[in-house]
């Protein structure tokens, strides 16, 4: 279990570096849709913009990290690298793809565009790549 939670800590800090430099490269300003999914779930959304942010960036991280159990669960089903991080892959694309769209916190992939797209499947493939170094650094 540990292992798999410093896998997806890792991986959450690689995400983190690769969108952070792709937001600073597009001058674009940070998702709303980690925000907005917990206002969905929960009811409840911070009163200004500074706290919606704080409020993403902890969702982020705090699921970022916890998805790394399913990292740690496919090494324990003895799959390695390459193999594991390919499995691993539609897992952690998953919430993005599907679950904030249905939430109803981001428009559903078909209607990104085909850079967006890519961009989000390079920032998943870093995620998946850091989880996947570590997790077998680690001894998995």
């Amino acid at each position: 279990m540990l292992l798999g939670l410093a896998a997806g800590a890792a991986g959450t800090a690689a995400m983190t570096a690769s969108t952070t430099a792709e937001m600073r490269l597009r001058r674009r300003p940070p998702s709303q849709a980690p925000a907005d999914a917990i206002a969905r779930l929960t009811g409840w959304s911070p009163d200004t913009q500074e706290g919606r942010e704080r409020l993403g960036t902890a969702a982020h991280a705090a699921f970022g990290t916890l998805l790394g159990l399913a990292r740690g669960a496919i090494g324990a089903l003895g799959l390695r690298e390459p193999a594991a991080s390919a499995a691993f892959l539609p897992i952690a694309w998953a919430p993005d793809l599907a679950v904030v769209p249905a939430l109803q916190a981001a428009d559903p992939p078909w209607r990104w565009g085909a850079a967006e797209v890519a961009i989000s499947a390079w920032h998943h493939i870093v995620y998946v790549a850091a989880a996947g170094v570590v997790h077998e650094a680690l001894g998995g």
